[in-house]
């Protein structure tokens, strides 16, 4: 593996990213200070050292598969987890995770055994005591934002003490292509150790209990409840299944209905049925009763 972009510049990385690849590149946009006091927004191009360290206020454009991604997954998480107080899901904040290396703003953070608090801006492991469980990275285009997620973090995050790292990426980065998942855990030894998929092609994350797997056509990553095995879905997901089941719901409610209706129309055309057979009953034994009356009868 390349020593990491904080240690040094040159070196052969493990994901080499070759030259003739035709890639998008992301660029990082910074609020600075003018000697006039004015303030101005800058777009600079996004070097490994940018991607690995950014300042509070960046942003990162890394285009629409990677926010769509990454976004979608923090979401589900957040919704997973969202009767467990003590744990909190972030995307992209900056996290201090080991003293005087570069912080880095993970696309999805896990973490638990936080106090409650709003607001947070960043996250700290020296004051929270806590590190995360979880850091998952949607691999940035452009060859430089790829080999600081692909090569530095893993060699930072290893240094952190993070128990699990999972990479969700694109062949050499290019937007379109079917995503592959890549998944480091930390041994009893500090050393990260490559996750092997199950037969289902399945990386469980033993740390939140959820399996991570490439959808059937390649572009997106589905989520499932270990050890059950319910896909746990997005917002629109839920809603769409929420409105199915409003549906159904009402479907079966006026099949009953309908059911009870018709049982109530049968049950109240036997009932007449059976009273105009009683009163012809009682018709035909009063006429028997007045004919023997009149020694008419048999």
């Amino acid at each position: 593996m390349a020593e990491p972009a904080w240690k040094t510049r040159t070196g052969t990385p493990e994901h080499e990213v070759s030259d003739d690849e035709t890639l998008e590149e992301p660029t990082l946009l910074r609020w600075v200070q003018r000697p006039d006091g004015g303030r101005e927004l800058l777009e600079l191009p996004l070097t490994r050292e940018l991607f690995l360290d950014p300042q509070l206020g960046d942003t990162m454009v890394q285009g629409e598969w990677h926010d769509i991604t990454a976004v979608e997954i923090a979401g589900i998480l957040r919704n997973h987890f969202r009767s467990q107080t003590d744990v909190r899901v972030f995307h992209d904040m900056k996290h201090y995770l080991v003293p005087r290396k570069p912080a880095p703003a993970p696309d999805v953070s896990v973490i638990r055994g936080l106090r409650p608090k709003r607001g947070w801006s960043s996250f700290w492991v020296k004051k929270e005591g806590v590190r995360p469980c979880l850091l998952l990275e949607v691999v940035s285009p452009g060859p430089e934002a790829r080999q600081a997620d692909l090569v530095d973090k893993v060699e930072l995050y290893r240094l952190a003490g993070i128990p699990e790292y999972l990479i969700v990426d694109s062949p050499s980065g290019v937007t379109g292509l079917p995503f592959k998942l890549l998944g480091y855990r930390l041994d009893a030894a500090g050393r990260y150790q490559p996750m092997v998929p199950d037969a289902q092609g399945r990386f469980l994350s033993e740390t939140t209990g959820v399996w991570f797997q490439v959808s059937p056509d390649g572009e997106r990553i589905f989520l499932y409840e270990y050890p059950t095995g319910r896909r746990l879905l997005n917002l629109t997901e839920q809603e769409e299944s929420s409105s199915r089941e409003k549906e159904r719901a009402n479907r079966e409610a006026q099949a009953r209905k309908a059911a009870e209706e018709k049982a109530l129309r049968e049950s109240e055309a036997r009932k007449a049925a059976e009273e105009k057979a009683a009163r012809a009953e009682a018709e035909i034994a009063r006429l028997r009763a007045e004919l023997e009356r009149r020694g008419l009868g048999n």
